[in-house]
């Protein structure tokens, strides 16, 4: 009797001692299925809301364009200055005068401003603004005084002072 139960001790013995290993390699696979359970879970979450994202992308992709257009990524001296020129020429203003100021950045934008003189009839500055607002930048007035000529010819002397914007170098990346 002590011979068997010697036996069925040691046959339990070799039992546990093989299934051990199999009982922590089990633990381990469920602890594995349960992430990726939740990972997947996880995945289904976001690929829910993919056409959503998609819709909005593809919503704000016009504003975007819009944004690059307003506030370039770089100054364009040469080229704001000469489209500012070409607008004050086909509105026939004389004693023209751009003269760009200190330039300041923050936030990741630039602006420039500008002092703006000229000289024309009411309707040739009104027509230069209304220009000005169809301008391929973002062009913002902070001052604006017009006053008549001395001879009272209808003639009047625009000086403004604005501001023009572009993306600062560090706020592109």
């Amino acid at each position: 009797m002590l011979i068997l139960m010697g036996m069925l001790l040691a046959a339990a013995a070799l039992g546990a001692y093989q299934y051990y290993p199999v009982h922590v390699q089990r633990k381990a696979l469920r602890q594995i299925l349960s992430k990726q359970n939740d990972k997947l879970d996880e995945i289904r979450t976001y690929s829910e809301k993919l056409p959503m994202l998609h819709r909005q992308v593809l919503e704000l992709e016009p504003r975007a364009k819009e944004f690059s257009r307003l506030f370039p990524e770089e100054q364009g001296f040469s080229q704001l200055w000469q489209q500012i020129a070409e607008i004050m020429n086909g509105n026939h203003l004389s004693d023209q005068l751009v003269r760009p100021g200190q330039i300041s950045c923050s936030e990741g934008f630039c602006s420039i401003p500008l002092e703006i003189q000229c000289s024309g009839t009411f309707e040739n500055i009104f027509e230069f603004f209304r220009s000005l607002e169809q301008f391929d930048r973002l062009i913002r007035l902070e001052e604006v005084h017009l006053s008549n000529a001395s001879d009272l010819s209808g003639t009047l002397t625009l000086q403004a002072k604005a501001k023009i914007f572009y993306q600062a170098k560090d706020a592109q990346k």
